[in-house]
């Protein structure tokens, strides 16, 4: 399949500044199925009602490529005005985990999940690709200085992922809570509620790690609309303060990506270790 049918089977868009980045992310595929976020059965849902939240993985949102490993997953909880709660009945399907969990109140909620660290090794030129893809130059560049752009990776990863939830229409807890960290060790905060954005308007979001701002990481976006249209873009790079305002423009699912990626502290266990975030929603 040539990659013009390729970006046609996908829906991805070209965007100024972005060929590269798009060939690589075209030809990683097949590796580098792995982003982790929540989807739930709906971005909104009536006060009492039963959620049903799927932890999902893959390149191809929102359709998941692969379930994610039950036994690596942890904290799938609800927050909301009323308290916090647990996503409840974790099980494994073909292509996702689903959880229960019910809706405690009005004022919407957010949903947050994480993956304990699991170690891979990639040959150098598919990690090499994956660095690319994901826009992690300094991680590049210390490889190249130090000679090791040809030797094979040994990388440690954990995942962070968050999902907001409307209730009934009412945004009152989420106006409360965006701008507000969940506690992960990385997240995408959004400083405002997608559905309160007037027409145009972007979705300001800001990348925290350790709680402390993440400069110059790189935003993915994902959007799919009705149908099978979807687009896979790059929004820019967060700013000094970790922050990035990303265009919306049109209603949909959407999903926010970044990663994050050091030395690791414990060289035995892993030369590098990366951090993955997502943030799920719909605009409508």
């Amino acid at each position: 399949m040539t990659a013009q049918k390729r970006r046609a089977c996908l829906g991805i868009r070209r965007t100024r500044g972005w060929p590269v980045r798009l060939a690589a992310l075209l030809f990683a595929l097949p590796v580098f199925a792995h982003d982790f976020y929540v989807m739930p059965s709906g971005f909104s849902a009536g006060e009492g009602s039963g959620l049903a939240v799927g932890l999902r993985n893959g390149d191809t949102f929102p359709e998941s490529e692969v379930s994610p490993v039950l036994d690596r997953v942890r904290d799938v909880k609800l927050l909301s005005a009323a308290g916090t709660f647990d996503v409840k009945n974790l099980r494994k399907t073909e292509k996702e985990i689903l959880g229960d969990v019910q809706i405690p109140g009005p004022g919407g909620a957010i949903v947050i999940a994480r993956t304990v660290p699991h170690f891979i090794s990639l040959a150098p030129k598919p990690f090499n690709t994956y660095l690319s893809h994901e826009g992690l130059d300094d991680v590049i560049a210390w490889r190249q200085k130090h000679q090791e752009s040809r030797t094979p990776s040994r990388e440690r990863y954990s995942k962070y992922a968050k999902a907001l939830i409307t209730t009934g229409g009412d945004t009152s807890f989420l106006a409360h809570e965006v701008g507000t960290a969940a506690g992960m060790t990385i997240e995408i905060v959004p400083e405002a509620s997608p559905n309160d954005l007037k027409d145009g308007q972007p979705l300001p979001i800001r990348v925290l790690y350790r709680g402390i701002p993440a400069a110059g990481r790189q935003i993915e976006v994902s959007w799919a609309g009705a149908g099978v249209s979807r687009q896979i873009s790059i929004a820019g790079r967060t700013d000094a303060n970790g922050r990035l305002d990303i265009a919306l423009g049109k209603p949909g699912k959407w999903r926010v990506h970044t990663v994050l990626m050091e030395r690791c502290a414990d060289q035995k266990a892993a030369e590098w270790e990366s951090y993955w975030a997502s943030l799920t929603f719909e605009t409508r």
